[in-house]
């Protein structure tokens, strides 16, 4: 009477193993394509949403733009430099999220 054999050989094992590896080489490239085809499209709407939030705006204040800080103009203290008068600050209220 022979005795059934249950186990794997060292072989197989290194068969599936090698299997394994170059299945994940083949499909590691598409997945961080894939990761970077989202990154792009989260973008894409951040900026969308911020467009679509400083049009809202615009439309608000009589089709008149944000006045912006000017970054240029030395270590003058006032009203340009008050972080209220930033453009990102002035349409927070119309976007979604921060």
């Amino acid at each position: 009477m022979m005795k059934k054999r249950f186990g794997f050989t060292l072989i197989e094992l290194l068969v599936v193993i090698a299997i394994i590896a170059i299945l994940a080489a083949i499909l590691f490239p598409v997945f961080s394509q894939a990761r970077e085809k989202a990154r792009q499209a989260q973008c894409t709407s951040n900026e969308r949403n911020m467009s679509m939030a400083a049009m809202q705006y615009v439309n608000d204040y009589d089709e008149r733009l944000m006045q912006t800080e000017c970054w240029s103009c030395g270590n003058q203290l006032g009203d340009r430099h008050d972080p209220t008068r930033r453009w990102q600050v002035r349409i927070q209220p119309y976007m979604r999220n921060i």
